[in-house]
């Protein structure tokens, strides 16, 4: 060691500091990072896999064409993606293990309204303004969907179980709940209901280094579980409603309706019903009965009906 000391010109009796092995932690001086580029190279694959999963399922689960690219991954600390963050963005802060820092997932402005919008069955509206605590509650259960859908595709992910924990609608409530340091920094491109916007998602260094295998290539896109997958994907719930009619009556006649009153719909007894999925008008049905209950047996899609 005093050896080494003097041909590095330090002076007699200089003792290099000692470290201890059990607390070293990996330092790639090819990247200036303390992640590796194969550990980054391994959760670039994931997060692809994630994308391509995400467009099939996010698709079924909103009724509305959806697309996701994964477009950048790489080092950034806390404090520059905060910086980074538009106006208007959402951030879901995820528990994947308790001794471990929070994710950060964060949504862009310009899919809040969109994201809504066909959750509650309705068009991909603008939104311009904060989330509302309604909002935030539905993009909650859209980042855990996301989340769920993860984990189907990362064995290792999913052992953890990973959860939202709180959905922020302001970048200055992450103070103190947060650890700043050096992260990863995914950027995903996404497009819902005709409307393109930006994802993030900011893991921690100690998070990635617990969910990649040092070593290990990681998994390629042809080993995509599809039935793990269409698993997830019938588990989405989709509101489905019947309906015989529909017409507009003056506000004056609905005042005067009461008890066996009776509304003449104007359509045909043999005519069949229509069956709605999240609003949207898709099959044809006639009526029938049963287990002794009134139900409707679909004759087919609308359009397709044979005359």
């Amino acid at each position: 060691m005093a050896q080494a000391a003097r041909e590095m010109g330090m002076p007699e009796g200089f003792d290099a500091p000692r470290v201890d092995p059990a607390n070293a932690r990996t330092y790639d001086f090819r990247t200036g990072s303390e992640l590796s580029r194969e550990a980054l190279s391994q959760l670039r694959l994931h997060c692809d896999r994630l994308a391509t999963a995400l467009g099939r399922i996010v698709t079924a689960y909103l009724d509305s064409a959806s697309r996701f690219e994964v477009t950048a991954a790489g080092g950034q600390t806390l404090e520059d993606f905060l910086a980074d963050l538009d106006m208007g963005s959402v951030l879901g802060l995820v528990q994947v293990a308790p001794a471990l820092p929070q994710v950060v997932w964060q949504i862009g402005r310009e899919l809040v309204g969109p994201i809504v919008g066909r959750m509650l069955g309705g068009p991909p509206e603008t939104v311009d303004r904060p989330a509302t605590p309604l909002e935030a509650a539905l993009l909650k259960r859209f980042t855990q969907e996301m989340l769920d859908i993860w984990a189907t595709t990362w064995e290792r992910l999913a052992r953890r179980q990973p959860v939202v924990a709180e959905m922020l609608t302001d970048a200055a409530q992450l103070q103190g709940k947060v650890r700043e340091g050096e992260t990863v920094r995914v950027a995903m491109a996404a497009e819902i209901a005709g409307v393109s916007g930006e994802m993030n998602i900011c893991l921690p260094v100690s998070v990635v280094q617990h969910l990649v295998a040092e070593g290990d290539d990681g998994p390629s896109r042809s080993q995509v579980d599809d039935r793990r997958l269409r698993t997830a994907g019938e588990r989405i719930v989709v509101p489905v409603s019947v309906r015989v009619h529909e017409m507009k009556m003056p506000m004056s006649e609905v005042m005067k309706l009461g008890p066996g009153d009776v509304i003449p719909l104007g359509k045909p007894v043999g005519e069949p019903m229509t069956v709605a999925v999240r609003g949207r008008r898709k099959f044809l049905a006639e009526t029938g009965v049963m287990d002794g209950r009134l139900a409707a047996r679909v004759i087919g899609p609308i359009g397709e009906r044979k005359t």
